[in-house]
C-alpha cells in the first residue's frame, strides 16, 4: 500500500505539507474516490451498452422477418418490452449517466496527480458522488417504471414522470459540487504556485468545468421552471420551443463536456505511453480555451427546422459551428505531429512509414488510436450538419446518428476504454486480464462502429427516420432503407460481442486476475513544459469568464427573446395539457 510522503513546495507556507504521490501506485483515497466512479459508470453501461445491438436488430427486416417466423412477434428488447423504453435507457445510461460519472472520476484523478496534491475537500468529492447517485437512481426508476419514455434529448411536448426530471437534475447539481471542488483545489495551486502555469492536464479540466457550468444552467432552467413543474401538475401548459432553446443551449456543448477527458488522455498520457513529447504545449492550451469558449454560442444548428428561431440566428450560429472545427485541427496536427515522433522513435525514416511502426498491439495505445480514426468521420460529418442545406435534409434521419456514434461511440468510448484499461489495474491491485480479449474488444468495436455509422448514415441519405421503431406494427421500410438496417444488424453483432470482450476483461481484472507489481509508471504529467512559452493570459479566468458570458448573450439572448412570450413567460396559452 503507497505511503504518504509529505514534501514542501517552494512556495508554500512551512505549515502546509502538500502530498506527493507515488508514480507507479495509487493513494488509498485515489483508488476509492475513482474507482467508486468507475464502478457506477460500468454498472450504467452494462445495461445501455446491452440496448445497442438489440435496437439494431429490431430495426432490421431480416431480423424481424425471422423473429416473427420463429418467435411469433417482432425483434423483442432485452429487459425492456417498449422499443422507446430501451431507446430511452440507451441514451441517458449512456450518454449522461456513464460519461458523467466517468468524467467526474478521471477529472480527480488527473487533478490530484498533475498537482500532485488532494482534493480541496474530500467531503465535496463523495457530497458530489451520492448526489448523483441518488439522481440515478430517481431518474433509472422512472425509466424502468415505463414513465419516461422521452429518449435523452428530454424536452417538451413529451413528458416523463417527475422523478427523472428531479433525477436527473440532481446529476447536474452533483457534478456543479465535484466541478467547484476542481476550481477550489486549482485555485490554491495557484497561490502556492504564482507565476508558474498549470499542468495541461488540469488546465484542460479547468476548461471543460468552466464550459460545464455555464451549459448545463441552460438545462437546469428547462428542468426546474418548465418540465419539473408540468410532471408534477403545478402548471397545465409550457412553451416547447423556449425548451428545446435551453436544451440545445446545454445539448451541443455537452459533446465537447464528453470529449474533453479524451483530449486529455491524447494531449497528456498517450505521449508517455509512447515515449515521446507533446508536439506542442500552447497549441492544445489554445485548442482546450476555444472549445471551452466557443462550444456554447453554436447550437442553434440543432434548431435549423424548427419555425421559431429567426433565420439571422440560423445563419450565424451555422457560420460559428464551422469556426468550431479550428480547435479539432489544431488537435489532428497536434496528436498527428506527437504520434509522428513516436514512429521515428520506433524506426521510421521514410515519409509515412511512421503510420505503421506504432503499438497496435497494445489495447491502451490502440484503443485511442482507433477512436481518434473514427473520430475523423464524426468530425466531417459534423461539419455536413452544421451546413443549413444539408442539416435541412439529413436533421430527422438515421444520419444524425451515424454521425453521433462516430464521435461518442468512437473518439470518446474508445478512449474511456483506454483509461480504463490502465487505471483499473492500478486501482484494483491486479494486471489486467486478457489483454488479447482486450485488444479483440478495441478491434471489433473499431469495425463493428465503421459498420454501423457507415450503414446507418447511409440509410439516412436513403430517407430512414431516426426516433423510429421500425420495427413497429405498421412501420414502413423502403428497399433500400432495408439494406443498410440489415448492415447494421451485422454491426450489431459485433459490438455486441466485443461489448461481451469489455465486460470479461473487467470483471475478470477486478475479481481473478493475478496480482500486479506495480511497475508501470502512471502517464499522467504533472511537470508543465518549461520549454515552451504560454502566454499567462491564457489562465485569466476572470478574462474568459467574461467572454463566455457575453458571447453566450449576444449568440443566444436574440434567439431566447424571439421565442419567449414576455407577457406570459414559460406558460403560454392552450388546452390543459397541451405540452403533455
Amino acid at each position: 500500500m503507497a505511503t504518504l510522503q509529505p514534501a514542501i513546495l517552494p512556495q508554500a507556507e512551512p505549515t502546509k505539507p502538500i502530498l506527493t504521490h507515488p508514480l507507479t501506485s495509487l493513494m488509498r483515497y485515489e483508488r476509492f474516490q475513482v474507482g467508486a466512479h468507475l464502478l457506477i459508470a460500468f454498472v450504467a453501461l452494462s445495461v445501455g451498452i446491452l440496448m445497442g445491438p438489440f435496437q439494431t436488430f429490431r430495426r432490421s427486416p431480416f431480423m424481424n422477418a425471422w423473429a416473427l417466423e420463429n418467435l411469433g412477434t417482432a425483434m423483442p428488447m432485452p429487459i425492456f418490452s417498449y422499443y422507446y423504453q430501451a431507446l430511452t435507457a440507451h441514451g441517458v445510461l449512456n450518454a449522461l449517466v456513464f460519461t458523467t460519472f466517468f468524467i467526474m472520476g478521471m477529472s480527480y484523478f488527473v487533478v490530484q496527480r498533475s498537482l500532485q496534491r488532494p482534493m480541496k475537500s474530500g467531503l465535496a468529492v463523495w457530497a458530489s458522488f451520492w448526489i448523483m447517485v441518488v439522481g440515478m437512481a430517481l431518474a433509472g426508476g422512472a425509466i424502468i417504471g415505463n414513465q419516461s419514455n422521452v429518449l435523452y434529448t428530454f424536452y417538451a411536448p413529451m413528458l416523463a414522470h417527475w422523478a427523472f426530471y428531479l433525477g436527473l437534475a440532481l446529476v447536474i447539481v452533483g457534478s456543479w459540487v465535484g466541478a467547484f471542488n476542481v476550481f477550489w483545489t486549482y485555485a490554491d495551486w495557484k497561490r502556492d504556485n504564482p507565476g508558474q502555469k498549470a499542468p495541461l492536464a488540469t488546465y484542460a479540466i479547468v476548461c471543460n468545468f468552466v464550459m460545464w457550468f455555464s451549459a448545463s444552467l441552460g438545462v437546469a432552467i428547462e428542468v426546474l421552471t418548465m418540465l419539473l413543474p408540468l410532471s408534477l401538475g403545478w402548471v397545465d401548459t409550457t412553451d416547447p420551443q423556449v425548451a428545446r432553446i435551453f436544451f440545445w443551449f446545454f445539448g451541443h456543448p455537452l459533446v465537447y463536456f464528453w470529449l474533453i477527458p479524451a483530449y486529455v488522455s491524447w494531449y497528456t498520457m498517450l505521449p508517455k505511453q509512447l515515449g515521446v513529447k507533446l508536439f506542442s504545449d500552447s497549441f492544445a492550451r489554445i485548442a482546450f480555451l476555444m472549445i471551452a469558449i466557443l462550444s456554447i454560442p453554436i447550437g442553434v444548428h440543432h434548431l435549423f427546422t424548427d419555425p421559431g428561431v429567426s433565420e439571422l440566428a440560423k445563419l450565424y450560429h451555422s457560420a460559428l459551428t464551422f469556426v468550431v472545427a479550428v480547435p479539432s485541427l489544431l488537435t489532428a496536427f497536434n496528436i498527428a505531429a506527437t504520434i509522428e515522433r513516436a514512429g521515428r522513435k520506433r524506426g521510421a525514416t521514410n515519409i509515412l512509414d511512421w503510420m505503421w511502426k506504432q503499438p497496435y498491439g497494445d489495447p491502451v495505445v490502440a484503443a485511442q488510436y482507433m477512436g481518434m480514426f473514427l473520430f475523423i468521420f464524426g468530425g466531417i460529418s459534423g461539419l455536413m450538419n452544421a451546413s443549413y442545406n444539408m442539416n435541412v435534409a439529413l436533421h430527422n434521419t438515421t444520419w444524425v446518428t451515424g454521425h453521433f456514434h462516430t464521435t461518442l461511440g468512437g473518439a470518446v468510448f474508445l478512449t474511456y476504454i483506454s483509461v480504463t484499461f490502465w487505471i483499473l489495474p492500478k486501482i484494483t491491485g491486479r494486471k489486467l486480464f486478457m489483454p488479447r480479449v482486450a485488444l479483440a474488444h478495441v478491434y471489433l468495436w473499431f469495425f463493428g462502429m465503421i459498420i454501423f455509422a457507415g450503414s446507418m448514415g447511409r440509410a439516412g441519405i436513403a430517407g430512414a427516420t431516426r426516433r423510429t421503431d421500425l420495427g413497429g406494427v405498421g412501420a414502413y421500410i423502403s428497399e433500400a432503407v432495408g439494406y443498410w438496417m440489415n448492415w447494421s444488424a451485422v454491426a450489431g453483432v459485433i459490438l455486441l460481442i466485443s461489448s461481451i470482450c469489455l465486460y470479461v476483461v473487467l470483471v475478470g481484472t477486478a475479481l481473478f486476475s493475478k496480482r500486479e507489481e506495480n511497475d508501470s509508471i502512471i502517464p499522467v504529467d504533472g511537470v508543465p513544459s518549461q520549454t515552451e512559452y504560454a502566454p499567462p493570459v491564457l489562465e485569466n479566468w476572470r478574462l474568459w469568464v467574461t467572454v463566455v458570458v457575453i458571447s453566450n448573450l449576444i449568440m443566444w439572448g436574440p434567439v431566447m427573446l424571439n421565442a419567449i412570450s414576455l407577457t406570459q413567460g414559460f406558460w403560454v396559452s392552450g388546452q390543459p395539457g397541451a405540452a403533455r
